[in-house]
């Protein structure tokens, strides 16, 4: 095989397949990318990461001098690549699987394996698809992510829960101790579905769209999940699982209504994790931070062994006084998921049956279109002596 690229072309390609496959794998295969010269179309060449789970395809423009298709080690051309001026770069396989890559007075050489021993690829077309602006996607992504589990333990709550119904498409997260729930409506006759898409890909995504206009396609296959962004396939197993009754976490109504600055709030809280996390003491214990609800203030404080914290916030409420606490990194999560554009209205009922956050929409609006509704949802802590 020999191919040359622009180097800043290859790089743009490289970027994210290097972040489908992973750095350390006990199948060599698994740890490189596909380069399959010439690709689908005259003057292209196809790349490929996968990692049996996951995985990217897409083409480079390139200039085919002799066909081939290699797997070369994700992370060694990136590096490489990464390294190189801006210009021309020839990549070279001779007959003993030697890659010599060259730009300029510049000249390395790495090991290549035969493409023959890349994993097959699961079909990459669906029979169900859905188009929505990035910016739609991105939105529902980022108010539901925050609250996946880690634990892969329990596989469905690693991943964000979809579900189009009667042209709604309607996202959720949840780890047990918070949710996150958003939806839109989508344009045109789509078909109802419902799965469950892994939080890692979703985070590959998250770093390829943009709040834009411009289109993504999502494809649900029987067990994958295929995204068309900008001349990118992202594919992706699902998990497999029946998700969990949501609707039974969330109350139906709320006693005690707040609503305060988002951007305010929000440094507010991240002030206060100074504390809560103890990074002034160094330990790595950590305490709740405490929201005490009255009239037209919201006090918030917390206290650990490194010191304190004490902060007063303007806030219009209706309801009884209440006193709350919450693991602060959750509340920074959701909070930071919610945005700071805006005003946000905190909802709850008592001290210990959770806080709902949900956007308001500013006076003289009425006519403006949502977009995307969202409702967060976070379990209290229970303060020492309640």
């Amino acid at each position: 095989m020999k191919v040359q690229f622009d180097r800043d072309a290859l790089l743009g390609a490289l970027s994210p397949a290097a972040s489908v496959a992973p750095a350390r794998n006990t199948i060599a295969a698994i740890e490189g990318i596909l380069f399959e010269c010439p690709g689908p179309s005259e003057g292209t060449c196809q790349i490929t990461a996968y990692d049996m789970e996951k995985g990217l395809r897409t083409t480079v423009e390139a200039t085919i001098l002799q066909e081939g298709s290699y797997i070369i080690n994700s992370q060694n051309i990136l590096q490489i690549v990464r390294s190189l001026p801006a210009g021309q770069i020839l990549i070279e396989v001779d007959d003993k699987n030697r890659v010599h890559i060259t730009s300029g007075s510049s000249t390395f050489e790495i090991n290549a394996l035969p493409g023959e021993n890349f994993p097959s690829l699961p079909l990459l077309s669906g029979d169900r698809n859905y188009t929505m602006p990035q910016h739609v996607l991105r939105s529902l992504i980022s108010k539901t992510i925050f609250a996946i589990s880690q634990n892969a333990q329990k596989p469905i709550f690693t991943g964000v829960y979809f579900s189009v119904e009667r042209g709604t498409l309607r996202c959720v997260g949840c780890d047990g101790n918070r949710l996150g729930l958003a939806q839109a409506q989508l344009e045109g006759d789509v078909p109802d579905a419902s799965f469950i898409i892994p939080g890692k890909i979703l985070l590959e995504i998250m770093r390829m769209i943009k709040d834009t206009e411009e289109e993504i396609t999502v494809s649900l296959a029987r067990k994958h999940v295929i995204f068309e962004i900008n001349g990118y396939t992202y594919f992706s197993r699902l998990i497999d699982g029946e998700y969990l009754n949501y609707g039974r976490i969330l109350p139906e109504s709320y006693d005690r209504v707040a609503h305060i600055d988002a951007a305010s709030l929000i440094r507010a809280v991240e002030r206060a994790s100074i504390v809560t996390e103890d990074k002034l003491g160094g330990s790595n214990s950590k305490t709740y931070i405490k929201l005490e609800f009255e009239e037209n203030v919201l006090k918030i404080s917390s206290s650990s062994a490194g010191g304190s914290v004490y902060e007063e916030l303007p806030i219009h409420m209706t309801g009884e006084t209440l006193v709350i606490a919450f693991n602060c990194r959750y509340l920074l999560d959701a909070l930071k998921a919610a945005g700071e554009e805006a005003t946000v209205c905190l909802k709850m009922n008592g001290p210990l049956m959770g806080m709902s956050i949900e956007a308001v929409k500013s006076e003289g609006d009425e006519t403006e279109e949502v977009l995307i509704e969202y409702t967060l949802f976070i379990m209290p802590l229970r303060m020492n002596g309640k």
